[in-house]
């Protein structure tokens, strides 16, 4: 397995006190990671620094063995629904149609084939028929749907989600799981700040354990232990495993 995703040494400060320290993280091609760790762990800082969003104090990072700015087309990203403007007054195909700016360019208007790509994402994502509604008017699952499609139109290579789970209906988190388990399959690397304990041995491959520091990272089996738990949470943690059949 190819290594898409490698963070060397990473440390991130804010008026001197880290808020990540000395971190590496390798995630290879096809990996559906999840990134766990308490409030206050850096795992958002995490996300934010990989995209070149926030600037290190140390360390290197490559993605597609390149750094960010260089690949940027070929990465998607879904904020915290939280940090999201929602009263900014746009439609839902056209919030879809900002994921295609990067290969489009924010001078070139999109045309036919670009709604048809956009619509197709929302198809994927069950909000075609809201395409037209304003962003405002929905539910926070729908618009959580609607960001999942404007970064499935950028057909990236690499993916990352922070929290996209967070708020969401039932339906909602199963329909969002089904389809980065699809993104998974098709090869692309998906990365999920995710914070439901009971639910990353069922939804994710591998598992990154964060407080400020790396705890311990690779596939759950291995590494999403008790131990390992206790480690990143500061011994403060219950977690009903389910049972194996």
């Amino acid at each position: 397995m190819s290594t898409v995703i490698e963070v060397r040494d990473l440390t991130v400060a804010y008026r001197e006190n880290p808020v990540l320290w000395d971190i590496d993280l390798d995630v290879g091609s096809g990996t559906l990671m999840a990134i766990v760790g308490p409030n206050g762990a850096g795992k958002t800082t995490l996300i934010k620094t990989i995209l070149g969003l926030i600037k290190p104090a140390a360390g290197q990072i490559r993605i597609l063995g390149q750094p960010y700015h260089k690949v940027a087309t070929s990465v998607g990203y879904v904020p915290q629904r939280g940090s999201v403007d929602w009263d900014f007054p746009t439609s839902v195909l056209d919030v879809v149609l900002m994921g295609l700016y990067g290969r489009l360019g924010w001078i070139r208007r999109p045309g036919s084939m670009q709604r048809k790509e956009a619509l197709a994402a929302l198809e994927k994502v069950d909000m075609v028929d809201y395409s037209h509604q304003q962003i405002s008017q929905l539910s926070g699952g729908q618009q959580q749907r609607v960001f999942l499609a404007r970064a499935l139109v950028q057909k990236a290579q690499v993916y990352f989600m922070d929290e996209p789970l967070q708020g969401v209906d039932a339906t909602t988190e199963h329909a969002i799981i089904d389809l980065l388990q699809v993104l998974r399959s098709s090869g692309k690397t998906v990365v999920v700040v995710h914070h439901d304990l009971q639910t990353v041995s069922s939804y994710f491959d591998e598992v990154f354990l964060l407080n400020i520091r790396r705890i311990s990272s690779g596939p759950v089996s291995e590494v999403f232990t008790d131990q390992n738990l206790k480690l990143t949470y500061g011994g403060r943690v219950a977690i009903i495993k389910e049972p194996t059949s």
